[in-house]
């Protein structure tokens, strides 16, 4: 029989599958559904337990505990505690960073430390957070966060991407229009040029050190009448801590940052500007023209370096002021302020150039120009008339190293003061540590140190004071000449190779191109100066005009040449007070010279002391005349002429060699530079000036003049004799003839452009006070006579007797005409027997003369 285990297995069972059962005796088929129907499972589970699956599996149904806080009553789970209320719970305090805040994450209740919490509100997108407040570090109001990031935008908020690479020109303008600061990071940022920055106000903030602009490419597509990288024509700019760089591979002759006239007030602080190209235009920031608008400008603390032409450029503009800022290794200047404006109607005023630091340029700091139509052509055409600058001060400056310059001056009213200058002008016989070109200006109180060609260069000013400046070996200390109503005083001039004060009667530029003045009203008084060797410690030359040299200080150190102290070649000198080596009176004793017995001074002395002399003196000369006898030393300009564009000049006499260069101005000679004085000429040496001019004179000086009011004072401890006649230079006095000045006696010469004056001396020629008391009168031929002026008489008196007598003279009787103290005579010239001499017997009136022969 088979079993049920043999059958085969079912797939599947459903409700309408049979079962075999056995149902009244007998066996039927019923279906499950027909089994199971009316059946209600039963459980036996244990009490306040609930039926259900404990584990995370399948499984049989288990009990389930029920925990605290709930009950089971009938066919109801109940909690036995409150309600689980929030704002019932007990009052916290601000979270802490390791208290917990519950989650439901991933299904699960989680506890999350509130750090972790908050650390999450970042990665939440859109979420808005300008309505959390805060307040700004160190103010005292609270502002929400949308109002504080209102205070400035990032460049990067509009696009911006800060690789170096990718083209942030448009992001920046945006970012501008917005009307708040621009902040940079601290990125290198790509503009391309031109950027036109436009609008009222523009506001760039940078990382200094760390935020770069720089230029990736120039194209022209601004409307600046000259292309640039950056161009700002907003009303009000300021920039801070950003290094603009032009990029040295772009080479197109474009300017770099540049701030348009419509840019009226500008402060540009710690920003660097470097590497601009341009051939003509490559400046690192440029300030274009705005003259006559007023305009408030500043720039502090920045950096200019590696520009093709200047570091800072500014035109013709108001109240610029550069503080504290450092130019250097730029090609052409440091600091170049200048109008260029050929109308001469664009002016600089109000500028201030302070305490900036510039070297390794060609020029440190340039302000103005002395060029007449302010156009650098060929040939240059200088004056003072149209000044650039009007009212500057250039101070504390610190210019050292550069090519030509330290510092250049061209205007008018400017202050010059204070400026370190040091090792400039490394181009043979070019350039100076400071030059000043200027009219009504001060320059004071300076230090140039370093072999400079010239320490200060003045040369073509007018109405210019230099006064207390510090100038220690430069090839020539100061050069004042060429230029007219100019004083060096005070100034301390130590150690120069040439010349410590240099006078020209015109200067020239390095070119040939003249000032177009000649030298008159200048005065060097009350300088120092230490030389050594052959130089010159003060030299003037071609006949500079009206020239006072007074009270300066002169010390030759060891193995100087004292007749180079004083070297002045013109016929109007004044020159007095002087001393060489603190010595106020020289020891020289005269000399036969070429057969002539001469005296030959010091050209710097006012006295001189005289021990011995053995024949008359016929000639008082100046070493430096001695050493020039014969020889041309210059030629004076007695008329211009007109209409000469060239002329040359030639010497005729019985000397040969002498040369010199003619100078013009406006087709006018205004000098004769000697360029070579020749030898052997004397009197009636003459000169003729060729060109294609016209009426051109000149007057041809050889030797050295006396100078017109030369005082030497002469004194002699041994008696000397002065010869009048054939005396040469002229020695000429009073009496026409010879004097003889006895010992211990001083004669007082004045010169007088032709020879010598005797002023004061002791007359012993005629009077002659002796040893006993007596006096005694003489002549040295013809007669002795007594002359009272007009009305006066010659009236014999004692000690005794005050009133004395008088000699009188007249014609006809005195009596009764002539009044007269007793004893008194008179001379009646008409003569006559018995009526020729009288005598007053007494009384004091008319009366009582008695004619006794």
């Amino acid at each position: 029989m088979t079993t049920i285990g043999q059958l085969p297995p079912a797939a599947s069972v459903s409700d309408s599958d049979e079962i075999a059962i056995f149902q009244n005796g007998q066996t039927l088929a019923a279906t499950r559904a027909q089994i199971l129907a009316g059946t209600q499972a039963a459980l036996t589970l244990p009490a306040n337990t609930l039926l259900g699956n404990g584990s995370s599996g399948t499984a049989a149904p288990g009990a389930i505990s029920i925990g605290a806080n709930l009950a089971v009553s009938g066919n109801t789970l109940s909690a036995t505690a409150a309600p689980f209320v929030i704002p019932s719970l007990t009052t916290g305090g601000v979270p802490g960073v390791a208290d917990t805040v519950p989650l439901g994450q991933g299904g699960a209740n989680v506890g999350v430390p509130y750090a972790t919490f908050m650390s999450g509100m970042g990665n939440v997108s859109g979420l808005p957070g300008g309505a959390l407040t805060a307040t700004a570090s160190g103010a005292t109001t609270v502002r929400t966060v949308a109002a504080l990031a209102a205070n400035a935008v990032s460049i990067e908020d509009f696009g911006a991407k800060g690789d170096g690479v990718t083209d942030d020109g448009a992001a920046l303008l945006a970012a501008i229009a917005s009307g708040m600061p621009v902040r940079f990071g601290a990125k290198t940022y790509a503009i391309a040029g031109e950027c036109d920055i436009t609008g009222t106000a523009c506001t760039l903030l940078g990382v200094p050190g760390l935020t770069v602009l720089t230029r990736p490419g120039q194209t022209k597509i601004g409307t600046s009448a000259i292309a640039a990288w950056i161009s700002v024509s907003a009303a009000t700019f300021y920039a801070d801590g950003i290094i603009f760089d032009g990029n040295s591979s772009i080479t197109t002759d474009t300017m770099g940052v540049a701030v348009q006239a419509g840019c009226t007030k500008s402060l540009i602080t710690r920003c660097l500007f470097r590497n601009m190209k341009g051939s003509n235009n490559g400046s690192g920031l440029t300030y274009l023209a705005s003259d006559p608008t007023l305009t408030q400008h500043h720039v502090d603390n920045c950096e200019f370096t590696a520009n093709a032409q200047h570091g800072l450029y500014a035109n013709a503009l108001d109240a610029l002021s550069v503080t504290n800022c450092r130019a250097h290794d730029n090609a052409v200047n440091g600091i170049y302020v200048d109008s260029m404006d050929p109308t001469f109607t664009l002016k600089i005023r109000a500028l201030h150039i302070i305490s900036n630091t510039c070297w390794n340029n060609n020029c440190g700091i340039i302000v103005g120009n002395f060029i007449v139509n302010n156009l650098w052509s060929s040939p240059l055409v200088y004056g003072n008339a149209n000044p650039d600058v009007l009212g500057a001060v250039i101070a504390s400056n610190n210019c050292y190293s550069n090519l030509r310059y330290g510092i250049y001056i061209s205007g008018r009213n400017i202050l010059v003061s204070g400026n370190l200058c040091t090792n400039n002008s490394s181009i043979a016989l070019s350039g100076a540590g400071i030059l000043c070109d200027t009219g009504y200006c001060k320059i004071t109180g300076n230090m140039i140190t370093g072999n400079s060609a010239f320490g200060i260069d003045c040369g073509g000013s007018i109405y210019t004071e230099v006064d207390n400046n510090y100038i220690n070996g430069a090839l020539i200390g100061l050069n004042i000449g060429g230029g007219q109503y100019c004083t060096a005083r005070a100034n301390f001039i130590q150690d120069c190779t040439a010349v410590g004060i240099a006078v020209q009667n015109v200067e020239a530029d390095g070119s040939g191109d003249t000032f177009n003045l000649a030298c008159t009203g200048l005065s060097i008084i009350g300088n120092w100066i230490t030389y050594a060797g052959s130089v010159a410690p003060i030299e003037v030359r071609d006949a500079a005009q009206n020239v006072l040299i007074e009270e300066n200080v002169i010390y030759g150190k060891p193995g100087a040449n004292m007749t180079t102290t004083m070297s002045i070649y013109t016929d109007t000198a004044i020159i007095r007070r002087n001393t060489l080596n603190f010595t106020t009176r020289w020891a020289v004793n005269p000399a036969a010279v070429n057969g002539v017995y001469t005296l030959t001074v010091p050209d710097i002395a006012d006295a001189v002391t005289i021990s011995q002399s053995t024949a008359p003196i016929a000639s008082i000369v100046t070493l430096q005349g001695a050493k020039m006898a014969g020889q041309v030393t210059f030629a004076k300009v007695t008329n211009g002429g007109s209409g000469y564009t060239s002329a040359t000049v030639s010497f005729s006499g019985t000397g040969t060699g002498a040369a010199g260069k003619v100078w013009l101005s406006g087709g006018v000679v205004i000098g004769i530079q000697m360029t070579n004085f020749g030898s052997g000429y004397g009197a009636g040496t003459t000169a003729t000036i060729s060109g294609n001019g016209a009426g051109a004179t000149v007057t041809v000086q050889v030797g050295l003049p006396v100078w017109k009011n030369k005082e030497l004072a002469i004194d002699c401890t041994a008696a000397v004799t002065f010869a009048t006649a054939g005396s040469s230079p002229t020695q000429s006095n009073w009496t026409g003839a010879p004097i003889t000045v006895p010992a211990g006696a001083t004669i007082d010469w004045i010169g007088t452009g032709s020879g010598w004056r005797a002023a004061r001396f002791t007359q012993n020629d005629y009077v002659s006070p002796n040893g006993d008391g007596s006096l005694t009168l003489k002549t040295q031929s013809g007669d002795m006579s007594l002359h009272p002026a007009g009305s006066g008489v010659v009236r014999i008196i004692s000690d005794t007797e005050s009133t004395g007598a008088v000699e009188l003279i007249g014609r006809g009787s005195p009596l009764n005409v002539v009044t007269a103290p007793a004893g008194s005579t008179f001379r009646n010239l008409n003569g006559g027997v018995g009526s020729t001499f009288w005598v007053k017997q007494s009384g004091t009136d008319s009366a009582n003369w008695v004619a006794v022969a």
